[in-house]
Order: structure tokens, then sequence, then C-alpha cells
């Protein structure tokens, strides 16, 4: 009778390397907003923070640059290392989230390590196929991460990093202050235990929630970057920018039904989990943080990847009683990490196109033919990469700065929302912001209109053209 083979803990360790190996394979150049990020950090760095906008048209409106110091940091990395930095950069953060899922699980879990080495890779791989992008959302997930990780060691240990949650705020506030709330939110789950429980250790908690909330108020825009979310979005937008829509498994955006179906399909089989796995003992703050980061999920696009920060990783100490044998002896593996490690570097530089544009060839042609204070017009999806080139655009994907609420000026949103799918008085839109040049999707009734007035194109690729705008019969 064969022996049952018994892998070494040290060989199963090279399983880490496979999210690197995945992300050696995906491309940025669906992240549009990475554009005006790096603007906002190249403008940062020379003129210091500014209240007004300084990308569109639109100067005199207000603006709060939420991800300040994110922005620096991806504008330097771009400026030095190209799109190969953001590689590096991603690889860096995947490292990280390992690192911390793993310790995680392993606290969990009694050191159970095969368990917890596969909870981390599964956790990680499945953020990688939307998530781990050059965003500042990069450094939320970790932020996130390093709270689930104390608030577990605290419950189970009483552990001292519990006084490192206001760095984490103060970190978080500068770098994505748009979610920094979801810190709180991550916390919450632990706290409803222990009060249920009549744990006092809870008002150590408590205290730092408040320090962490005081110390959000240290950055640039003060009490602008605390109640960002607050201040600035409006359900309006919901409806237009996939990653902000609900899901929905008949929503007329198809990427919105595939991540719908994705997160039904992993909700169901964690839950399986739970019904047909008798030995478990599922933890009260497990629960809450399922069902929570579960209704936040069902609520946008975006927010699943809270869903899966949250929600794999308690199944650690669920399934802990699992016995998956690992051999302890020492295996010396730094090679085999070594020589995949800097297969995984070279190959990552020869990525085609890892970050472009959707409309690099139109912005290329306008900084041969056209100087850089014409009036422009771009939709949504296209002003980014030329406010980057160093154009003015009309609208771009910072979605909430052209809303009244946000700018305290005018719904420009709306209106270009409008104008985009009905066209309406569209020689009057057109006079009144006086454009020169008009960059119009193919699919929009723009190009049909422009087309009919005989206006000229002087570019045209296979989803949008540009037009040089002229006389008007308005």
């Amino acid at each position: 009778m064969k022996k049952k083979y018994i892998p070494n803990r040290y060989i199963c360790y090279l399983y880490f390397l496979i999210p690197f190996i995945v992300n050696v394979f995906i491309s940025y150049s669906s992240n549009e907003d990475i554009w005006y990020v790096m603007k906002y950090g190249k403008s940062i760095l020379e003129n210091g923070f500014m209240h007004t906008d300084f990308l569109s048209i639109h100067p005199n409106i207000h603006i709060v640059i939420q991800q300040s110091f994110s922005n620096i940091l991806f504008y330097e990395i771009y400026h030095f290392l190209g799109s190969y930095g953001f590689f590096l950069l991603c690889e860096l953060m995947i490292g990280f989230y390992l690192f911390l899922l793993y310790k995680i699980c392993m606290l969990l879990s009694h050191k159970n390590v095969l368990l917890s080495i596969l909870l981390s890779i599964i956790t990680v791989v499945l953020l990688e196929f939307s998530y781990i992008t050059p965003r500042p959302q990069l450094f939320t997930y970790f932020h996130l991460l390093l709270i689930l990780y104390i608030m577990e060691d605290y419950h189970l240990n009483s552990s001292k990093m519990i006084y490192f949650l206001p760095v984490i705020s103060l970190l978080q506030i500068n770098l994505h202050a748009a979610l920094w709330p979801s810190i709180f939110l991550f916390i919450l789950p632990t706290v409803a235990e222990m009060i249920l429980k009549k744990d006092k250790r809870v008002w150590k908690i408590l205290i730092m929630m408040v320090l962490m909330f005081l110390v959000g108020f240290i950055n640039p825009y003060t009490y602008e970057n605390v109640f960002f979310s607050i201040m600035t979005y409006d359900s309006r937008i919901n409806s237009v920018i996939t990653e902000l829509m609900p899901l929905s498994l008949v929503s007329p955006e198809k990427s919105v039904v595939i991540y719908s179906i994705a997160f039904y399909g992993i909700l169901a089989l964690i839950l399986l989990i739970y019904m047909y796995y008798k030995k478990g003992k599922l933890e009260l703050r497990h629960l809450f943080l399922l069902g929570g980061t579960t209704i936040l999920a069902l609520t946008n696009v975006r927010s699943i990847a809270f869903f899966l920060l949250g929600s794999i990783y308690p199944l650690a100490s669920y399934l802990k009683d699992i016995k998956w044998k690992v051999r302890d002896e020492f295996v010396d593996t730094k090679w085999y990490f070594l020589v995949i490690g800097v297969f995984i570097l070279v190959l990552g530089a020869f990525h085609p196109n890892r970050l472009t544009s959707s409309v690099y060839q139109g912005g290329e042609y306008l900084k041969k033919h056209y100087d850089k204070d014409i009036v422009l017009y771009t939709p949504f999806d296209y002003g980014s990469y030329v406010e980057y080139l160093g154009f003015h655009s009309y609208i771009d994907t910072r979605a909430e700065v052209f809303l009244k609420k946000a700018n305290h000026q005018e719904d420009i949103f709306i209106e270009a929302m409008n104008m985009e799918k009905t066209c309406m008085n569209y020689r009057e839109f057109i006079q009144k912001y006086q454009f020169d040049v008009m960059i119009v999707g193919k699919n929009s009734c723009f190009y049909y209109y422009l087309k009919q007035d005989q206006q000229k194109i002087v570019f045209e690729d296979t989803d949008y053209v540009i037009f040089e705008i002229g006389e008007l019969n308005v």
C-alpha cells in the first residue's frame, strides 16, 4: 500500500507565487482614472494643494483632492518607472495582502498551514480580476486587512497593536479619503460581538475609534476629506458609472451582470460550507462581517472587494479542525522563490499596453495639431487622458467634481449625461461653451448631428471621431 503524500510546509509556501504570476498578465489599461490622478500628483508637487479646478474648462468650480498623497506617489512611480512601476507596485501590495491574510488565517485556524495558504491565495486572486490596479484603493485594502488582523489579535490575545489604529486612520485619510469610513465599518463586527458578550475590552476599541475620527482631520482639506462621501457623492451618478451600479442579474450593463453572477456564486459557496460542514463554529463577529460586507456588495460593484476581504478569511476559523497534514521539517526552497521571482519580474516587463487609454491615438493627434488652450469637448470616459496631456476638457472621470453638491456651481455631470443621450439643443450647447474641437463616440447622437451639419472630421478611430467645429446655425 502506497504511503499518502504529505507535502512540506515550505513547498506549500510556493503556492504564494500564484497571485504574483496572475498579475503578470493583467492589463491596467481600463483604468482611465489614473491619468487625472497623476496630473493631480504633478500639480500638487509644483503648486501645492488647490481648491479650484485646473483640469477642466470650468476654472471656478470647487474641488477636493481627496487622495492627495496617492496622486503624488502614482505620479512619481510613473515618472521614473513608467507602467512597469505600477506592475511592481501591484506586486508589492499583493505581497502585503498575502502576508496579512496568512497571518490572520494562521491566528484563527490554530496554525493550519495549508488552509491558511489556500484561503489567502483565493482571496487575492479574486481581488486581482478587477480591484488590484493602480488606484488609491490599493492602500485601502491594505489598511482594512491591517485592521482585521488587529481586531482578531485583540479579540484573541488582547494585543497592544490596537494602539496603531489612529495611525491607520491618518494614512487612510491622506491616501484615500473617499473610503476612509470603511475602516470604521470593519471594526464594528468585533465591537458588536464584545458588546453582546459584555466584554469590557470593547471600551478600549471605542476610545481608539474616537481618536481615529479626530486624527482624520489631519489632512490638507480637513473636514472636507472627513465628510467627503457625504458632501460630494450623489445617487444620480450610480446609474452611469459601472463601479457604483448596484448588483443586478438583469442589468442592461453586461459587466454588472458578470460581477453579479460572480458575487452570488462566491456567496453561495461560502453559505454552502457553513450549512454542510457541521463541525465548525461560526463566530458572531464573522457572521456580522459576512452580513455587513454582503450588504455593501449588493449596493455597488466596487464594494465586492470589501466582501472578498471580509467573507473568506473567517473560514479559517470555521474549518480549523480539518486536518491537512503538512511536514514541518525545513526544506530549502529559496532558490525556487528566487528563480521564479526573477522570471515573474522579467516577464512583467514585456506586457504590451499594460497602461494606455481608450483615446490614446486621438490624444496623440491633438498633441501634434492643436494648442493646449483650445476649448475641448470629450465625453465622460475620454477626458482624463487628454487632461493628462495638458488640454482642458469639458468633463472627465472625476464624476463627483461635476455635481453642484460638490463644486458649488453647476450640475455639469447631469448636463453632460443628458446631452450624450439626447443632444437636445446641441447647437446651443456648443455655442454656450464655444467648443473648438469635439471628441465624440460613434454611438453618440453628437456623431450623427455633427456629420449632418457637415462639421470637419479631422481624426477617426474605431470607437470615436474628432470634429473640428466650424460655424453653426443656432
